[in-house]
């Protein structure tokens, strides 16, 4: 008789424990959904157009989408299902290395050129091309630490010292590979050519200014902090006119970039409407193994004009890049022909 009773004791405790593991309408293991809740909530709280969704609708549809799940694993593919409704393309979550985003599709296709250059892996190139025009093509990175800001910034300006950059008659700042990475080597090699004062930064989804970027005596400055500390290039002609060229490649930290040199005098734009990364983003700990990185504020640029999806050139030109040959590549051809005219204005 006590045996039974043991027995039954032992069936009532797994019938509870079953009960209290799978207590949802889903069948969503209870420690899977806790876990799946905190990541909703982050969401909620945290992503930039988290006003674009009905929360209690979107959640049934997580929770349906997760029916049934026994394991963290089992509801990872939600979260490229809740960017695409967060219409958060730049955002993605990490589970034991892994991410998982959404890949929004292009407006245009991917500017083949300008991908077969990429597998090259190019580098900072600086150099003269004829007239007196500096050349500088600017790719992307990949060291998002803060240890080598400075000798990354202080290796562009080198560059720029070697072409006589006090006989300069006009720049062409080449984005066109720089798929992003960490953008303040980019300002600090590239701030006497920014110009000193306001030049962009972040804001709120409600416009309300969050951080500032701005150039003050050749050095980067996030409000008030200094972030980058390099020595002057001497007798760089840095008001002197500009083309700036892009591709629907060039993207987050290189689309930041592009803002700074928005409103910059005698500043004019060619190539192809960005990727669309013009966000800054910001990382979330779920647990040990897994984190959400989100898109939480805007980029703006030295007028205060907000960049919500891309940037557009002023003068458009599909294709027609030559990485090999400027003389044939039609956006560097058709700079060269505004900077001649731009040039020869500004000695009136």
């Amino acid at each position: 008789m006590k045996q039974k009773y043991l027995l039954l004791v032992f069936f009532l405790l797994l019938m509870g424990k079953s009960a209290v593991a799978q207590n949802n309408a889903y069948g969503i293991t209870d420690s899977v959904k806790a876990y799946l809740d905190k990541g909703l909530t982050v969401l909620q709280t945290h992503s930039l157009n988290r006003d674009v969704v009905n929360w209690e609708e979107l959640r049934a549809a997580v929770y349906q989408k997760a029916r049934g799940a026994k394991a963290y694993e089992d509801v990872l593919p939600v979260y490229p299902f809740l960017f695409e409704q967060l219409k958060d393309h730049h955002g993605w979550f990490t589970y034991k290395g892994k991410n998982y985003s959404w890949q929004r599709n292009p407006a245009q296709p991917r500017n083949a050129a300008v991908v077969a250059e990429l597998k090259k892996k190019p580098k900072v190139e600086v150099n003269v091309l004829k007239n007196g025009i500096g050349y500088i093509l600017l790719p992307g990175n990949s060291d998002f630490g803060m240890t080598n800001v400075n000798r990354d910034a202080q290796a562009i300006r080198d560059s720029i010292s070697k072409i006589h950059p006090g006989k300069i008659k006009g720049w062409i700042i080449d984005l066109r590979l720089n798929t992003g990475g960490n953008m303040y080597p980019m300002f600090g090699g590239l701030a006497q050519l920014i110009g000193d004062g306001k030049v962009g930064g972040f804001v709120t989804k409600n416009q309300k200014p969050e951080e500032e970027w701005s150039i003050r005596g050749g050095n980067f400055y996030v409000n008030t902090a200094q972030v980058t500390n390099v020595p002057q290039v001497p007798q760089v002609a840095g008001d002197a006119p500009m083309a700036v060229l892009l591709s629907n490649m060039t993207a987050s930290a290189g689309e930041a970039v592009a803002i700074s040199l928005k409103g910059r005098p005698s500043t004019r734009f060619f190539g192809e409407t960005t990727h669309g990364l013009t966000t800054a983003n910001e990382g979330f700990q779920i647990d040990k193994n897994s984190g959400l990185t989100l898109a939480v504020l805007y980029e703006a640029d030295r007028n205060g004009m907000i960049y919500q999806k891309n940037i557009k050139p002023d003068e458009e030109i599909l294709n027609g890049d030559d990485f090999t040959n400027w003389k044939k590549d039609q956006k560097i051809t058709a700079a060269m022909k505004w900077l001649k005219k731009e040039i020869k204005a500004q000695k009136r």
